[in-house]
């Protein structure tokens, strides 16, 4: 994660409107989460932050986009958990005790990290018998023409994308920290309208860094999309990859 800021408080809006949540799976593969005391870093506008709080954890949520942030906070807490606080901090250096939290997470943010100085941070503010869990969404649609053609045209805009970006495994990092060390992928299927789709796509960071490309390649989306899904509803498959360390 870079500070100071995020690249994605200027995209808040569409953040919110169109990121995806997490499958019910995603959650029930963690550990056990009602009273559990969660450090989220990177909780952007909250989307798993309130999948924790619903499951009855105790959350602080950090990160480093006081925008995202205040879109969290605005958003309210579903319960039955605990929202604790809400920070603005790098999860490089939390602002916490030792030995003070149950369970740190990472969702969709842990590509932004020094990996190894992120594990470290997280196994000081664990208690003993803590862990420490990562996950994110990867779309499953790649034997799709059309998601075949939308990432092609972005590599050939953008040419620090690549679509395989978030396809390592963070096992090893976590391995340096945690003696035991467990994945699971869980499969779903995201049904989605095309404008909100493109609202979507807009929110990705190297998406808008596309610049004055970017209206031509919405169009050129739309486009495509209009003819793989004619009822006009874009159907996305994904599967959410989850670690723990422990």
């Amino acid at each position: 994660m870079v500070a100071p800021g995020s690249p994605f408080d200027a995209l808040v809006d569409k953040y919110d409107a169109a990121r995806p949540a997490y499958p019910d799976g995603l959650y029930d593969a963690l550990p056990p989460l009602a009273g559990a005391r969660v450090v989220e870093v990177g909780a952007g506008t909250g989307i798993s932050t309130r999948g924790l709080l619903a499951r009855g954890a105790d959350v602080t949520a950090f990160d480093i986009g006081p925008k995202m942030l205040g879109r969290l906070r605005a958003n309210g807490s579903p319960g039955p958990g605990t929202l604790r606080g809400v920070a603005v901090a790098d999860g490089h250096a939390l602002p916490l005790r030792d030995a003070s939290a149950d369970l740190v997470t990472y969702a969709q943010a842990f590509h932004w990290m020094r990996p190894d100085d992120a594990v470290r941070e997280a196994r000081r503010v664990l208690r003993p018998g803590g862990a420490m869990a990562i996950w994110w969404n990867n779309s499953d649609a790649r034997d799709e023409r059309w998601w075949r053609a939308q990432q092609d045209l972005l590599e050939s805009l953008n040419e620090s994308y690549g679509r395989r970006y978030r396809e390592y495994d963070p096992a090893r990092d976590l391995a340096v920290a945690f003696g035991d060390v467990t994945t699971a992928t869980v499969p779903w299927t995201r049904h989605l309208g095309i404008d909100a789709y493109l609202t979507y796509l807009a929110s990705k960071s190297y998406v808008a860094a596309l610049g004055d490309a970017l209206p031509a390649f919405l169009t050129a989306q739309r486009e495509l999309l209009g003819e793989a899904f004619p009822g006009g509803v874009v159907e996305e498959a994904f599967v959410t990859r989850l670690w723990v360390g422990r």
